[in-house]
């Protein structure tokens, strides 16, 4: 019997913990045409966390070499036209609302507010380091290369895509009972 071969690529979830709640940040890979069409960019990207020998800090950072990189290149205009803009479509934003999980794409969470400005940051400096990872790696490869976002972020990778992941999130809203009863005063 021939042994069954996952054909879907992995994609990443960051859970954030914001002063809305615990938002979720889905992301999946680039297709292989956006791949083409900044290939390099994207590896001289990923390269640099190695040669400049960053090691583990790579998803705090892999925003910045990408754009340090693209400028090199003076392809940056062009790269977040593509590439970033390709990315930001491609990540969805679930945080809890009044009627339980809301989704949207992550521009319109970072207008909202949901990620503040260093939140907002940090996830994507985290979810480039996964994209050029992705690009770049073989599956084997890539496995290794999350396990800085795992310890890192407390991130994980998942096969299911964002409305899945939603669906198997536990129910939530904004003001979420967690189980305690409300506590009465007792007048002494």
């Amino acid at each position: 019997m021939a042994e069954a071969k996952l054909n879907r690529k992995l994609n990443l979830v960051l859970t954030v913990e914001t002063d809305k709640g615990v938002v979720h940040i889905h992301t999946t890979p680039i297709s292989r045409a956006v791949f083409e069409e900044n290939f390099l960019v994207i590896s001289k990207a990923f390269s640099a966390i190695f040669v400049n020998e960053v090691g583990p800090m790579g998803p705090r950072i892999a925003a910045l070499l990408l754009k340090q990189e693209a400028e090199k290149l003076g392809t940056w205009d062009k790269v977040q036209q593509s590439l970033v803009a390709e990315v930001y479509r491609l990540t969805i934003v679930i945080a809890p609302g009044p009627n339980g999980w809301e989704t949207m794409p992550y521009n319109v969470a970072k207008q909202r507010g949901i990620l503040d400005e260093d939140q907002a940051a940090e996830a994507e400096n985290c979810i480039m380091y996964f994209i050029c990872a992705s690009s770049v790696q073989t599956r084997g490869e890539l496995a290794k290369a999350t396990d800085f976002l795992k310890i890192l972020w407390s991130a994980q990778t998942t096969l299911l895509n964002s409305t899945e992941y939603t669906r198997s999130l536990p129910m939530s809203t904004q003001e979420e009972n967690i189980g305690e009863k409300p506590q009465i005063a007792v007048n002494q």
